[in-house]
């Protein structure tokens, strides 16, 4: 019985030696558990920075090309007749050839139109509000 127990790696049979055994087997699976974790940390660390990085810096670009992007379009008024016949011309145009001089004409009417309204500003003729106004009145 104790060749048995020599090949098992128990040379008593005694559970104790069973549990320091179990122990140290988990020990290890740990250690191996931990280690590669900490390696796909580190790899992980390493590509978010430079993903961050890019990132970043493309943010900046894109920030400077919004803001000259806002300027220009503040700037908008002082362009309006030729923004708003390029509108229509490009609108009413491109309508022409689909469809005929007619309704080009009158697509490129209301493609001015709606340029103008972007550039000037539409006039506030009809408020939200201006319903309530037409209503009976309570008499109290």
């Amino acid at each position: 019985m104790s060749k048995e127990a020599d090949s098992s790696g128990n040379s008593d049979g005694n559970p104790s030696q069973q549990t320091i055994s179990l122990k140290a087997a988990i020990k290890k699976i740990v250690n191996a558990t931990n280690s590669t974790l900490a390696t796909f940390e580190q790899t992980t660390d390493e590509s978010s920075t430079a993903f961050v990085s890019r990132l970043t810096s493309l943010a900046r670009q894109a920030r400077h090309i919004a803001t000259r992007g806002m300027a220009t379009y503040e700037q908008r008024g002082n362009y309006g007749p030729q923004i708003i016949g390029g509108a229509a011309l490009v609108v009413g145009g491109a309508v022409a050839l689909r469809r005929g001089r007619f309704p080009g004409a009158l697509a490129g009417g209301l493609g001015g139109a709606a340029a103008y309204g972007n550039v000037y500003g539409y006039q506030d003729y009809y408020p939200a509000k201006s319903w309530e106004d037409y209503l009976p009145k309570k008499n109290d």
